[in-house]
This record gives structure tokens, C-alpha cells and sequence, in this order.
């Protein structure tokens, strides 16, 4: 789980950004795709989702440095119906590709009630959760997952074989935070797998289902297995190997919005006022606490650890950048 560090400093997004930004581009990306990784990774630490915010940058920059990624993608739709679409990512970044098919998704959903669109050959595309929260600035719920291409070992167990994939669901509200579940198909336990699995089979085996439904929409049906094999042209980049889905529903196609929110504000409203889980102090239902952090942090700045500031400073080393701290 991801947990505010217990030592930190508070450095503010705009310094965060500023500072991403130009790592970036000394890593060969454009200013405008700088400035738009940038955005989402700093957005990702504003929610407290530290692992796939900017803490990713150093793995991220070194993929391209290496040339395992594209810093300068051409991303385009290859296929597109009146509520679907297909993005390719030209071996770049997923937070391209993934985010115009999710911008797609939106668009489509406005006009017809339903829109999904898949994106593929494309390296990480960081946490699912800003992808389904673009469906709810437009009053829409939002579904995304990904995947990346492996093949299952027959030593491996078989409830080990998840892939850790990110799925997320956005559910607007009114006056409440709205609801978002951001999260990674996988159980750290901190046990030996066996005990773990003893203690709760259930669990496991509806992490399992879970998991291939993110491999069968984020990657059999973004058609990511179909870069196994060299294309025409030749040139394939080794880390663009993941896919995504994204799906977008337009509630008032369903019900009028106000009397939806209504409900769900209410729902929300009562499951705050329940009994806090064993060893916590408050009751809320996912993305109440992270809509606060966002809200807060961009006030007084985002708490970065100890070990995230070792990786800025790695990374500030490593391509000739100042701090932002």
C-alpha cells in the first residue's frame, strides 16, 4: 500500500513538474510530451499513489536513454468505429498512447452513450487511475486496465500468475468525493506464498479472476502479443510491451445525472459515518482519502521520502538537471 513517508520534505507540484519536465526532455522527449508526463506523474503523487508518480521518472528516463523506449513516439488511432478506437504508441511511453485512448473513450461516450479504446505497442503507462478519472469530468463512468506481454512459467504457481495488472474504476458524485478504485491485481502479503494462500484461498483466486480480465482487455484485445514477432517496418522497441483498455459510460444516457449523484452522494454520505476498519480512525470508500490528499498537497506541497529524494537526486546526477529541492 502506498503510505505518506514517515520523513519527508513537502516540495510543491509546480517545482515537481518544473523539474520532470526537464528531465525529460534531456532524456530526447518534446517540451509538449515533457510537460504532459510531467502532469500525470505529479498528479499521481498529489493522490499519495507514490509508486507510479515520479518516482517512476528514473526507471522511465533510463528506458529511453538505453534506446529500449521511443522519447519521441508518433502516436496515432490505426482503427476507429463511432464507439471504438485503436491507438498505436510507436514504442513510446503508455501515458501517450493510453491517455488519447481514454481521452477517445470519453469523446465517443458523450456522442453515443458508450466508448471504449484499446492502446498498444507502448512501454508503462504508470497508474490506471487518471485514465478512468478523465470519464468523470464529463459526468461519465470510467473503467481501464493494462497489461504487459510474458508467458506463464510451468515452475510458477498458479495463483502467482496475475502480472500484477492495474485496474480502475471512476464513479462520479456530487458534494462527496467521488469514487475511484486505483489499484494493482496483486496481494503483498509480507508472508511465504503458502501461508499467505492458507490464510485466505478466496482471495487469491478472485485476484486471479481479476488479473485476466485486465490480460485478456489490456492485452489480448489490445493486441499487444502481436509484436512477438518483427513488424514492417523492422524497427520494434524492446520495452513497448504492454496495451491497454479503456471504457467510457455516459451516465445521463442511463438516468438523469443529478438524481445518479443524488444516490451516490447519499451511498457515500453513510458509508463515512460507519465504524472505521480494525486499527484505523476513519471509515471511507476508495478515492475519498486520495481526492483529499489532492486537494490538500497542492496547498502546502507533496510529501516526498527520504528514498524518493535519493532517486531526484540520482536522477538529477544523471542527466545534468538542478533539484527542485
Amino acid at each position: 500500500m502506498n503510505v505518506v513517508p514517515k520523513d519527508f520534505i513537502r516540495v510543491m507540484p509546480d517545482a515537481i513538474r518544473s523539474f520532470i519536465t526537464e528531465v525529460f526532455q534531456k532524456a530526447g522527449v518534446s517540451k509538449e510530451d515533457a510537460v504532459h508526463i510531467a502532469n500525470l506523474l505529479v498528479l499521481t503523487d498529489l493522490r499519495g499513489v507514490f509508486s507510479h508518480g515520479t518516482r517512476q521518472a528514473p526507471g522511465y528516463v533510463g528506458m529511453m536513454l538505453d534506446g529500449k523506449v521511443n522519447p519521441k513516439p508518433n502516436v496515432h488511432c490505426i482503427d476507429e468505429s463511432p464507439t471504438t478506437a485503436v491507438y498505436d504508441g510507436d514504442g513510446g511511453m503508455g501515458h501517450f498512447a493510453s491517455y488519447y485512448a481514454a481521452k477517445a473513450a470519453v469523446k465517443k461516450a458523450k456522442e453515443m452513450g458508450l466508448g471504449a479504446a484499446t492502446s498498444r505497442n507502448h512501454f508503462h503507462f504508470g497508474s490506471a487511475g487518471k485514465y478512468s478519472r478523465l470519464a468523470i469530468e464529463e459526468d461519465c463512468i470510467g473503467f481501464a486496465v493494462s497489461c504487459h506481454r510474458f508467458r506463464h512459467s510451468p515452475d510458477g504457481m498458479i495463483v502467482n500468475a496475475t502480472g500484477a495488472s492495474p485496474m480502475s474504476f471512476a464513479i462520479p458524485a456530487g458534494n462527496q468525493p467521488p469514487i475511484v478504485v486505483d489499484m494493482a491485481i496483486g496481494i503483498d502479503a509480507r508472508l511465504p506464498l503458502e501461508q499467505a494462500f492458507a490464510q485466505s484461498p478466496a482471495a487469491y483466486f478472485k485476484m486471479l479472476g481479476l488479473s485476466h480480465v485486465s490480460h485478456t482487455l489490456g492485452g489480448f484485445m489490445a493486441g499487444i502479443w502481436l509484436f512477438d514477432h518483427p513488424p514492417d517496418p523492422p524497427r520494434i522497441w524492446e520495452g513497448a510491451n504492454q496495451g491497454a483498455f479503456i471504457a467510457a459510460f455516459d451516465i445521463s444516457k442511463f438516468r438523469p445525472i443529478d438524481e445518479f449523484k443524488a444516490e451516490v452522494d447519499q451511498h457515500i454520505h453513510d458509508a463515512r459515518q460507519m465504524r472505521p476498519a480494525p486499527g484505523y480512525d476513519r471509515s471511507d470508500l476508495p478515492g475519498g482519502l486520495e481526492w483529499e490528499r489532492e486537494q490538500e498537497w497542492t496547498e502546502i506541497g507533496i510529501p516526498i521520502g527520504e528514498a524518493h529524494q535519493e532517486q531526484f537526486k540520482a536522477l538529477a546526477e544523471r542527466v545534468g538537471v538542478p533539484l527542485p529541492f
